[in-house]
């Protein structure tokens, strides 16, 4: 995996942590769902609320650096 913000998560599990201390949007490792390396993403909020959450993955998972 790739390191953001001087971490380097190795599966979903870890990612989905970093996302929700880093960016504080909250998603669901595949793994919950027997899908390991994906991330389940919930759209059922408003309008704003969802464009600053994706701006904020956005902003983190942009930082990536292999």
């Amino acid at each position: 995996g790739k390191e953001i913000r001087g971490k380097r998560p190795a599966d979903s599990v870890e990612l989905a942590a970093l996302i929700l201390d880093e960016a504080e949007v909250a998603v669901v490792p595949g793994e919950a769902f027997g899908t390991p390396g994906y991330l389940r993403l919930s759209y059922a909020l408003g309008d704003d609320d969802l464009i600053e959450g994706v701006s904020r993955l956005q902003k983190l998972l942009g930082e990536a650096k292999a």
